[in-house]
């Protein structure tokens, strides 16, 4: 017996299985079913504000990025997805695209709020934008729905956040709550008083619905009324988090109370990345990037952090809670192709967009052993010429007061061409089981003028202490994918839950020449189950 034992443990560590009782084989995965549409913004359509520069950006027309996903608390069958509809190259889309379902994903309709003058914004109804991006989605415990998103002008220094509500039994969109909006003296686009990177979070504690979160980062260097001069000039940038709430969201007219900082990390910092979670006790949990260049040297660096809210983000902690240091650098594609013959000189495509600020949170709301826990995970830097190449997780189980130390999930193996993970997502199902997906190029090989991409699933039934993986799509090559300051399919991507089942959107690249660009249909978005 002795003997069958030593032989076993070496075959099972040789197939990656780890033999605890915990462990839990691969998901079965269905077929990624493509939930794309043709782009309904005509070219030019966003105006001049959209700022069309020949020879200096260009926009992929039917271009589908930047995903996100949710399933509804209260109904599974009430599902949405929201992408970026026409990506430009620096930044923004046309508009943003809405998918909904009422049968669990089976099918879809199409909508899109009034968050850019390609979807309907106007100066009358605030969208008149000729921009926007960050798409996201949340569902109310009452069945309404819920959307945020930035919109910019590319050509002027005006920008906003802007909210939208869908509400239960309806199949159209409010038109936008200004949750802020700003311009800038110096009249620079996407300068100061810019506002970046918001999220939204419907309450799922509160069962009317009326509780919805906003949260986002605001640039200013030097100030909120610098001009152009102090702007050219200025060594001091700050970028505080900045929240909205309203607390009647399940009105006729929903009303949201002025936004406000709720946490500035100092002069030559900010935070990036906010996202709000809800613990089952009603606590709220802001997680971050956080970027410090001030204050005591221990305090400086780039760090994942948290605020919290016991009183529904009435007050916040005003020291922010450290979860572990950050030390992402990008991705950047071993073997640099040209892809923008749009751009004058068709400079080489050297970079892959993940700039390793994103992160992702999730709960446990089940009653099972990690009843109340949080996890975070984001991408981090090892020892790698090319780049990024883990992906860590960290857990709270006291509603975000202490961390767990990081721990890495991505099951890429080691001494492939190019071992880089990126662009995690997290969730945890009805089973309290919880799943990480990413993107990695373990299937990439040298010389063969592609950059072949995989999107993976890892999933632990033990709370984190071992995992599994399952493949959810690809390969693709990621070099027909917009090339936005690197090959682009969203600074992050859709996972959510249907009961056990664990539900994705993703994008991946469409097939293509590997000398002709761009691609006429250069990515859709996807969606399939793991259960």
């Amino acid at each position: 017996m002795r003997r069958l034992l030593l032989v076993l443990v070496p075959t099972i560590l040789a197939l990656g299985v780890a033999a605890v009782p915990g462990y839990a084989g691969p998901l079965t995965v269905t077929p990624p079913v493509d939930v794309s549409v043709p782009s309904p913004f005509a070219p030019g359509c966003g105006g001049p504000t959209e700022g069309n520069f020949p020879g200096a950006n260009f926009i992929y027309q039917n271009s589908e990025v930047e995903p996100w996903i949710a399933v509804s608390p209260a109904n599974p069958n009430d599902v949405a997805a929201m992408w970026q509809q026409d990506r430009w190259s620096d930044g923004g889309a046309h508009g943003l695209l809405a998918a909904v379902s009422h049968d669990g994903g089976a099918t879809f309709t199409y909508s899109a709020p009034h968050f850019s003058n390609c979807a309907g914004g106007t100066a009358a109804n605030g969208g008149d934008y000729g921009r926007s991006s960050d798409p996201w989605v949340s569902w109310a415990p009452n069945g309404d729905l819920w959307s945020i998103a930035i919109a910019v002008d590319r050509t002027t220094a005006r920008n906003a956040v802007l909210a939208s509500r869908m509400r239960h039994g309806s199949a159209t969109w409010s038109e936008p709550f200004v949750l802020r909006a700003d311009n800038s003296r110096t009249g620079v686009p996407l300068a100061t008083n810019f506002n970046d990177k918001e999220s939204l979070t419907a309450d799922p504690t509160a069962a009317g619905g009326n509780l919805v979160y906003a949260v986002w980062d605001r640039l200013v260097s030097p100030n909120n009324n610098a001009p152009l001069p102090a702007l050219e000039n200025s060594r001091s940038s700050h970028g505080p988090t900045w929240f909205a709430r309203t607390t009647s969201g399940a009105a006729a007219t929903p009303m949201w109370e002025p936004a406000r900082p709720i946490y500035d990390p100092g002069v030559r910092s900010q935070t990036i990345s906010n996202q709000i979670v809800v613990h089952p006790n009603g606590t709220l949990i802001d997680g971050f990037y956080l970027f410090k260049s001030t204050g005591a040297a221990s305090d400086r660096g780039t760090s994942i952090a948290a605020i919290r809210s016991t009183d529904k983000g009435a007050t916040w902690s005003r020291k922010a809670i450290d979860i572990a240091p950050a030390g992402s650098i990008g991705e950047t594609d071993p073997e640099p192709i040209n892809c923008r013959p749009f751009i004058t000189g068709n400079p080489p495509c050297t970079l892959v967009r993940s700039d390793g600020v994103i992160l992702d949170l999730a709960v446990d709301t089940t009653s099972g052993p990690h009843a109340g826990r949080i996890y975070v995970t984001w991408q981090d830097h090892q020892d790698n010429p090319f780049g990024d190449d883990l992906i860590l997780l960290s857990h709270s189980d006291d509603a975000g007061l202490t961390w767990s130390a990081p721990t890495k999930v991505n099951q890429t193996p080691s001494g492939t061409f190019t071992d880089q993970a990126w662009e995690p997502a997290v969730h945890v199902n009805s089973d309290g089981f919880v799943a990480v997906s990413y993107y990695d190029f373990r299937n990439d090989v040298s010389g063969d003028r592609q950059l072949t991409t995989d999107h993976w699933l890892v999933h632990s039934h033990d709370g984190g202490a071992t995992w599994s993986e399952s493949h959810l799509g690809g390969p693709f090559d990621l070099h027909q994918a917009p090339y936005a300051r690197g090959y682009f399919v969203g600074d992050y991507q859709g996972l959510d839950a249907k009961g056990a089942a664990f539900t994705t959107l993703f994008t991946l690249a469409s097939s293509g020449s590997d000398t002709v660009f761009p691609n006429p249909n250069p990515t859709d978005e996807f969606t399939n189950s793991a259960f």
